[in-house]
């Protein structure tokens, strides 16, 4: 008798395979780099190297100083860089910025980086109280989309109040104070907005200019605050394939009949711009009813080693196959990894219902999409 392939049972295993959680399935998550959170006392130095973070994604604040000779030294607060509790252009609890120098210098500058951990869109924040009286408040804003610096006066990010303007100086290319104004108002204010971009880091030079006076005119202390920082983390998308192939390659083995084996591989795509946080991918896949899970090694002499096969391109994780893979044995599909408890029996057990993964890492994003597979075996009933 010669064997035929059963027409039935093939499509059934497949159509039964399709079913997959597949974990972090996020809304659009915001973030926060809040000042007060940070645990700092009023007027305190915000120690350069300070991190904070928040939807999963690092900030990291340095700052530095340089000068050129004459005095110049903090004001305002404890240090250039420092806590302020009061409310500044309609801000409350911010990062102020101060220096007191002896002489009108513009190569006397405080200069403050914020680098995130990964980038982030629609990334916003207010300086406030960059005015003109006795001084002259100078500032720039630079952004880095992931190719370097970049001014940010050569985009339109930034809406000024009434006592603020771009400037018209040849030492410097930002935006100075045109009038004074009382800290209370929001006319100092330079409020920044990046929109769709991809923004990995932010850099705030503050300096003063000689509008107010030049040479060896003294323009005594000068402060500005920089608000609160939001943003949007920017979300990975993922997609899971899952396919099936046969074991055997000869004879009857081909064919998708009661007694014969499978491979399941599921691969899972980073189509997205943005990472998955660390060590929160979770897959939770279904055995198909009409298949029985082998719990040994799934190709004898191949390069697997166990029940579970992992490969990936590009995608940056770990796979431990002693703890990154579990079993459940529940009717429903479990909630998270946690919940999957059940330890298989060797060899082909009927009562693996769902195969649970957890490998560890951040994925990855990029060109091309970063995948990853797992790849199992089945005997079909």
């Amino acid at each position: 008798m010669t064997a035929r392939r059963n027409p039935a049972l093939l499509p059934l295993a497949l159509a039964a395979a399709v079913g997959m959680l597949l974990a972090p399935a996020h809304a659009q998550v915001s973030g926060i780099l809040d000042w007060a959170a940070l645990g700092i006392a009023d007027e305190d130095a915000i120690t350069s190297g300070t991190t904070a973070t928040s939807a999963g994604v690092t900030t990291t604040v340095t700052w530095s100083t340089v000068t050129d000779g004459g005095t110049f030294i903090a004001y305002a607060g404890n240090d250039f860089v420092s806590y302020e509790q009061d409310t500044q252009g309609g801000f409350t609890g911010y990062a102020q910025v101060g220096f007191d120098n002896s002489r009108q210098d513009d190569d006397d500058k405080v200069t403050v980086d914020l680098t995130f951990s990964e980038a982030v869109t629609n990334l916003a924040f207010t300086l406030t109280d960059v005015d003109q009286s006795s001084w002259d408040d100078f500032v720039e804003v630079y952004y880095d989309a992931g190719s370097g610096l970049v001014n940010a006066k050569t985009g339109s990010f930034v809406t000024l109040g009434s006592a603020v303007a771009a400037d018209d100086e040849s030492f410097g290319d930002g935006w100075e104070g045109t009038a004074s104004v009382a800290s209370s108002s929001s006319n100092g204010n330079a409020a920044f907005d990046f929109g769709t971009l991809q923004i990995t880091a932010v850099r705030i030079i503050y300096f003063s200019g000689n509008d107010a006076g030049g040479g060896g005119f003294n323009p005594g202390g000068q402060q500005l605050g920089i608000s609160d920082v939001t943003y949007d983390k920017v979300m990975p998308l993922l997609t899971a394939l899952k396919t099936v192939s046969m074991v055997g390659t000869v004879g009857n083995e081909r064919f998708a009949i009661p007694g014969n084996d499978v491979y399941y591989t599921l691969t899972v795509t980073n189509s997205g711009d943005g990472t998955v946080d660390t060590d929160t991918l979770f897959l939770s896949d279904p055995i198909p009813s009409n298949v029985e899970f082998f719990n040994g090694d799934i190709d004898g002499g191949g390069p697997a080693t166990g029940a579970v096969y992992f490969t990936q391109a590009g995608a940056g994780l770990t796979f431990t196959l002693g703890t990154d893979v579990r079993y459940s044995n529940g009717v429903s599909a479990p909630a998270n990894f946690a919940a999957c408890a059940y330890t298989p029996a060797a060899g082909y057990d009927p009562n693996v219902r769902y195969l649970c993964l957890n490998p560890k890492g951040k994925m990855l994003a990029g060109a091309p999409d970063p995948t990853f597979s797992v790849q199992f075996r089945a005997r079909i009933k």
